[in-house]
């Protein structure tokens, strides 16, 4: 009868040993917290569009392809906002009452209770919001309460934030004399035109009278005060335009020539051609009973 070596019962030990060893650390790791990594296949992460101009609004897109495969009763998923300027303002998951989102400015967080399928199909909309040009970062991360907090996935995305588009404001000054036999008074317009691209949201534009000067029957929106007149415009599309006028009264003494200067002193978006931004026009007046505007 032959009996083992001492070798030999040695190298079955150690193979028996690996193999378990394996088979331990196989098991284990699926229940292991898995390391974070770009695009992971349990987490997708898209975005809408890239660049994006501040101010305009965009949507993340979580997509969590695999929760019905799972035994989970229950995901976690968080995202958070770095970089430029940006906060999330709304969310929205597949009909399901029993989802939801907290929103916290850079922070969201999701529970997703995958006991709806296919409805509850583990696509998230986060809608965010840029007001300054950069980038954006967005990390979501999406954990498992029931093994533990798991981590079933996370992805990362960068979005960049261009300058809003400007709206180029256009100054026109007008002068017009009373049509009749005497001439009491001047009409000055001031027009801003909105030469785009974008639409103006607010202008002002204000004019500067002739010493000793006063402004009379003023529209809306325009205030007069120490030789001046100051109109505030509301939103104005690209390709239109908004008037605003005023009086100078005249008397016997109104002689010689009456300028008016109208400038451009705010307005948003950003302004980008200075070259249009204000213009003069000046009347003549002979007399009470002639005057002249180009």
């Amino acid at each position: 009868m032959s009996s083992t070596s001492p070798a030999r019962r040695t190298s079955w030990r150690t193979r028996l040993t690996a193999l378990f060893g394996g088979l331990v650390l196989a098991f284990a790791g699926l229940f292991a917290v898995a390391p974070a990594a770009h695009a992971d296949a349990n987490l997708q992460l898209s975005e809408s569009g890239d660049p994006v101009p501040a101010n305009t609004p965009y949507t993340y897109t979580i997509n969590l392809p695999f929760i019905g495969d799972s035994f989970a009763s229950q995901f976690d998923i968080t995202a958070d906002l770095s970089g430029a300027a940006a906060t999330f303002t709304g969310w929205s998951i597949a009909s399901d009452p029993t989802d939801s989102c907290t929103l916290t400015g850079t922070h969201v967080a999701c529970t997703i209770f995958p006991d709806n399928l296919p409805v509850d199909d583990g696509v998230i909309t986060l809608t965010v919001l840029p007001t300054a040009a950069g980038t954006v970062n967005v990390t979501s991360t999406a954990t498992v309460p029931d093994f533990g907090g798991y981590q079933w996935g996370t992805d990362s995305i960068t979005t960049t934030i261009s300058a809003p588009p400007a709206a180029d404001l256009a100054v026109d000054v007008t002068g017009q004399p009373h049509l009749g036999i005497l001439v009491p008074y001047l009409t000055y317009s001031l027009k801003a035109s909105n030469n785009g691209p974008a639409g103006a949201t607010s202008a002002t534009v204000t004019a500067s009278l002739p010493p000793g000067a006063s402004a009379t029957n003023l529209s809306s929106g325009c205030t007069t005060s120490s030789g001046t007149v100051t109109c505030t415009y509301g939103a104005i599309a690209n390709g239109a335009n908004s008037t605003k006028s005023f009086r100078i009264p005249l008397h016997l003494l109104s002689l010689g020539h009456v300028t008016v200067t109208g400038t451009r002193t705010a307005s948003a978006p950003t302004d980008n051609n200075a070259a249009n931004d204000s213009d003069t026009v000046t009347c003549t007046v002979v007399s009470v009973v002639l005057a002249t505007c180009p």
